[in-house]
């Protein structure tokens, strides 16, 4: 018998999830693999057109029939409405690349390509942390800083669909200079890349440079766990980046309750699983600087879907497509 559902397909730097997901946002199945994001603009949509047909394969296998939507999410600004990508921090080969044309020609089914954190807003709102909510900011800490934001039970996708880059507002005009060309953006300080640039600079060394191995994953490069690690038995350069992270964090989050007044403000990716280490720095400019009538009406959450927010999102912006207003 076959289910209702759509496929939603999640690309990050290294891997990707794709999955069978109902209608009612149940995932059905779900596999991985590579994101070869080294590769040339047109070898990258080829593997995920080819994870794609993977999936519609296994489905047909296991009795689920055909998706009523495909929906693929990828990193980086991008029109949604036309489906193509001005640029993405993981692909370099992408820029205004046509990617849905690409992906439609060679899936041979339409295909609605959404920003990813926009898709993981979408997957809370729909099944996770801010399921009922109408007004949310959600924001990604991970490798960077990604945003999404729905208002009004709407996502907000701008003129051109490119709305929602929260990860690069400024919090400190004279910050470090940040990946996407400004200086102070929050991505330099509460993301994975930004904790390694703090304590780069506490310990004087130049980028790059091999961190204290304590920091380090099995792999030797830096990890934020491995920094969480050190905060927990109380390193003093473990806290005092994640305090600074924090601060900076409560100074956009404090900026975002003032704009768009939300009900929730959801805090997802591997650096907000050291939200115990940033609270109280995040909290004190939070109330230092928000509106007091607002900042009480908005709670800060975690993400509720954890890796699977991408998928689900994904699924549901092929459900739901966006339109020009």
């Amino acid at each position: 018998m076959t289910r209702a559902w759509a496929v939603g397909l999640d690309m990050g730097g290294t891997n990707i999830r794709c999955a069978a997901v109902s209608v009612a946002g149940d995932v059905l199945l779900i596999e991985h693999g590579p994101s070869l994001a080294s590769r040339q603009a047109g070898a990258v949509a080829e593997n995920i057109a080819a994870q794609t047909i993977h999936v519609l394969a296994t489905a047909r296998r296991r009795g689920l029939g055909s998706p009523r939507a495909i929906g693929v999410a990828v990193p980086g600004p991008l029109n949604v409405y036309t489906g193509t990508v001005m640029q993405a921090p993981h692909v370099a080969a992408w820029r205004g690349y046509p990617l849905r044309n690409r992906l439609e020609a060679l899936i041979g089914r339409k295909v609605v390509v959404e920003n990813d954190a926009n898709a993981w807003a979408l997957g809370e709102y729909w099944r996770g942390a801010a399921r009922g909510r109408r007004d949310v900011v959600l924001l990604t800490l991970g490798t960077g800083v990604g945003g999404g934001l729905i208002v009004g039970g709407k996502l907000v996708h701008g003129r051109s669909g490119m709305a929602g880059e929260l990860g690069h507002v400024t919090v400190n005009p004279n910050g470090p200079r940040c990946d996407c060309g400004s200086y102070g953006c929050l991505e330099s300080y509460a993301s994975a890349s930004g904790l390694r640039g703090l304590i780069e600079d506490r310990l004087g060394l130049p980028p790059s440079t091999p961190l204290p191995p304590q920091m380090l994953d099995s792999e030797k490069n830096f990890s934020v766990r491995a920094l969480s690690a050190q905060a927990r038995r109380g390193d003093k350069l473990a806290l005092e980046a994640f305090a600074t992270a924090g601060h900076y964090l409560g100074i956009a989050i404090a900026s975002f309750i003032n704009t768009f007044n939300p009900e929730l403000v959801v805090l997802g990716g591997g650096v907000a699983a050291a939200l115990p280490y940033m609270r109280k720095t995040m909290t004190a400019q939070v109330r230092a600087r928000a509106f007091t009538a607002m900042a009480a009406q908005a709670k800060i959450v975690r993400a509720a879907l954890g890796p699977r927010g991408g998928v689900v999102g994904a699924a549901y912006a092929a459900l739901h497509p966006p339109t020009r207003s």
